[in-house]
């Protein structure tokens, strides 16, 4: 009976191994699909560049090279981050503070240009430049003013009444200046010396008595010392010769 039993179930075993093997060993066959009237699927090439050029469908991160202005706006932002963190602490700010918080640098900015042109329209360093030149201002020097504008000879008479000889021979000698400047004798300029001016003169004899008087003149004038009437005298005998010689020049 155990024998039996045990054939039995070799049987069994055999059965289902066999059936697993031609199950195995069948042919596969791949399912098509053969419906009717089917198009392969085209895409428009501009609507792919439509979408390439879009913003949000740009998936590649380009990373900005470091420069100046890179380095200048990180930390710009560093420090006011470290501001806001200074006042609010761990706060966070939402709603309305936190749009003010974003847009403050903006107001900031805005601010600083509008101090800008406030303080350019004050100063209009564009208009100095523009606009016209104002006529030359000129600063005539003591000597000059004298030389170009008094009446020399009424100075004169008023220093000699004063018994101030020494300022009226200084008078006397730009009153010959002047007369020499008018013949076109010389040209009178202040920053010219005495010497300079009688180098100029090309008639030797004028030269010659321009050349006396001026030593006198320097003598007196720059001397350190009391000119008495005597003094002027003779000095006034000098420029008498002097005018004579230039009143015959001017009659030639």
């Amino acid at each position: 009976m155990k024998t039996l039993y045990f054939l039995l179930l070799l049987l069994s075993c055999y059965s289902g191994y066999s059936q697993v093997s031609e199950a195995d060993a069948l042919p596969l066959r791949v399912k098509t699909d053969e419906s009717q009237g089917l198009l392969p699927l085209t895409f428009d090439r501009n609507k792919l560049e439509e979408y390439k050029s879009r913003e949000e469908f740009q998936y590649l991160q380009i990373e900005e090279k470091a420069n100046w202005w890179t380095r200048f706006k990180s930390w710009l932002n560093h420090k006011y981050n470290q501001l806001l963190s200074w006042i609010f602490g761990e706060y966070e700010a939402k709603g309305f503070l936190a749009m003010l918080i974003s847009i403050l640098p903006f107001l900031l900015i805005l601010g600083l240009l509008i101090l800008i042109i406030w303080l350019f329209s004050k100063l209009d360093p564009g208009g100095k430049i523009l606009q016209k030149p104002a006529a030359m201002e000129v600063f005539l020097s003591d000597e000059e003013e004298l030389i170009k504008n008094e009446d020399l000879d009424s100075l004169i008479k008023n220093a000699v009444k004063n018994q101030n000889y020494r300022l009226a021979v200084r008078y006397h000698y730009l009153k010959e200046l002047r007369r020499l400047d008018e013949l076109n004798i010389i040209e009178y300029q202040y920053q010219k010396t005495n010497k300079e001016y009688v180098l100029e003169i090309v008639d030797l004899e004028l030269r010659n008595l321009f050349l006396d008087i001026t030593k006198l003149y320097e003598f007196i004038w720059y001397g350190n010392f009391r000119v008495s009437e005597g003094d002027y005298h003779l000095a006034e005998a000098g420029f008498n010769n002097l005018d004579h010689r230039l009143n015959s020049a001017g009659n030639e």
